[in-house]
């Protein structure tokens, strides 16, 4: 099974996997200073911009845990001085663009967006070609509601891709953000457009589909709704909001059996498993032809560790449709000794069953 959905698309670039990009920046920026630096000078240099690199990696890594499983006063003291201490470095060297970069997704992380829209502003003063600046900016513009400035930025980096080599993942980001921006302002054929080239650049992007299909919903489009939709929960399984707007699609289609499954597939991603059993099965009863109602209900009798008839479901769903992935990977699982021990033991990345503070008050200023 696929990995789970972040529950909230984090916004940093190591996140969003440019975590490379960033990197080559840091040691271009690095390398046209060397020369004029010598001794100590050069030594704090490299201290710091050492340090900055740890830094980055476990602030983002704590900010990620705090978000998803709430943090505690302790747990914000610590974020807040992991924050000092970005901004301790862009003022020891305020001209450095690694510096304005990470602290401005620091700020971003924290929704301190115009914080955020400061120091990627700065960035840009030093480098105004940086497409990790663009893309922060972009990011921090729409979170101040300037929905004007931040498409600029975003179709920025898209019109630098076309001149010069840059990361897919980014102007798959420029698209996926135009297109949030245009479904927000009630644009969903404009929308549409932007999230059709978000695919495009990156296929398993379960964000992407899932407003895609929202843009289709928008315009009146059903077919084409369902489509982007159940794209975004083959992709993940447990992507709740997804799986209701799918009812929704269903009930205006009048599809009940579909209409059923998605709903128990929401219930079972809410962990409400009884619950997700009823519907399935209500959806099989409607829809016996539908495969991906049997293999949902083969993950649900998995999850409460009634193995053959959970198996018994995902070979019904692969008779209907022999390449469906959640049977297959479902059988596989069940096949394995071990699991048939212990029914959570080898249960999938992000399946329920397997499922048991800003920062310094003053922003730092260009």
């Amino acid at each position: 099974m696929p990995p789970p959905r972040v529950s909230h698309r984090i916004e940093s670039a190591i996140v969003r996997g440019v975590t490379l990009e960033r990197q080559s920046e840091m040691d271009s920026g690095l390398k046209h200073r060397l020369p004029d630096l010598a001794g100590p000078i050069l030594n704090h240099v490299i201290f710091w911009a050492a340090t900055l690199l740890v830094v980055s990696i476990v602030a983002f890594a704590g900010y990620y845990y705090f978000d998803q499983q709430g943090s505690t006063p302790a747990d914000q003291e610590a974020l807040q001085i992991r924050l000092s201490q970005y901004e301790q470095v862009v003022r020891d060297d305020p001209n450095n663009i690694t510096n304005r970069l990470a602290l401005g997704d620091a700020y971003l992380s924290l929704e301190r967006y115009n914080d955020a829209v400061a120091q990627y502003e700065a960035a840009l003063v030093i480098n105004d070609q940086s497409v990790l600046a663009r893309v922060g900016l972009g990011r921090a513009k729409q979170g101040v509601g300037d929905f004007a400035g931040a498409s600029e930025n975003f179709q920025s980096v898209i019109d630098q891709s076309k001149e010069a080599d840059i990361s897919g993942e980014l102007v798959q980001s420029a698209y996926y953000y135009l297109g949030s921006i245009a479904l927000d302002q009630q644009k969903p054929d404009e929308a549409i457009e932007y999230l059709k080239q978000a695919t495009k650049f990156e296929r398993s992007d379960a964000d992407a589909w899932y407003l895609l299909g929202t843009a289709y919903v928008q315009s009146g489009q059903l077919d084409e709704a369902a489509d982007a939709l159940a794209q975004a929960v083959l992709f993940v399984p447990d992507f709740t909001e997804a799986y209701e707007q799918l009812a929704l699609v269903y009930d205006q289609k009048g599809a009940n059996g579909e209409a059923l499954y998605a709903r128990g597939m929401a219930a079972y991603s809410k962990g409400e498993f009884e619950d997700a059993a009823d519907q399935l099965q209500a959806a099989v009863n409607a829809s016996p032809t539908l495969a991906e109602a049997y293999a949902g209900l083969g993950l649900v009798r998995e999850t409460q560790g009634q193995g053959e008839a959970a198996v018994a479901a995902y070979q019904q769903a692969l008779h209907l449709n022999p390449e469906n992935f959640n049977a297959r990977s479902g059988l596989a699982r069940l096949s394995q000794p071990e699991t048939a021990a212990s029914p959570e033991a080898e249960l999938p990345a992000g399946h329920p069953g397997g499922q048991a503070e800003e920062g310094s008050g003053q922003g730092v200023t260009p």
